[in-house]
């Protein structure tokens, strides 16, 4: 084993997404790389709650809740300074604001380097 922290001890990651399984298998992928993972929080109301009352140190925010964008998290994202990548099934189509266009983005299906990879990316800046 080595003796090096895993890039994510100490860091803390919500989790905004809507389907369960996915939820989990991203819980459980950033567990693995050593991150504390905030939520999942599966809707917009319940991540901006989770903003408010929660430190973190980014997020990993699904594109689409449900039918529902996820506009008004980034916003709230933006606004605190919080870094965060859109998690999409959309590919590279244009998502519904300029602020989820011009984020990090993940698409789906990903694998765990995928994630790993973008988060020390994204929490170096």
């Amino acid at each position: 084993m080595s003796a090096d922290p895993s890039p994510g001890t100490g860091r803390r990651i919500l989790v905004v997404e809507d389907e369960y399984l996915i939820a989990e298998y991203i819980t459980a992928t950033l567990e693995d790389l050593g991150y504390e993972v905030v939520g999942p929080a599966p809707t917009v109301p319940a991540a901006i709650a989770a903003i408010a009352s929660e430190r973190m140190d980014a997020v990993l925010l699904d594109a689409n809740l449900a039918g529902t964008s996820s506009a008004p998290i980034a916003g709230e994202l933006a606004a605190r300074r919080i870094p965060f990548v859109v998690v999409t099934g959309y590919g590279n189509l244009d998502l519904a604001t300029a602020l989820l266009q011009s984020a990090p983005r993940i698409n789906k299906p990903f694998t765990p380097s995928d994630i790993g990879a973008i988060l020390v990316k994204i929490l170096a800046q």
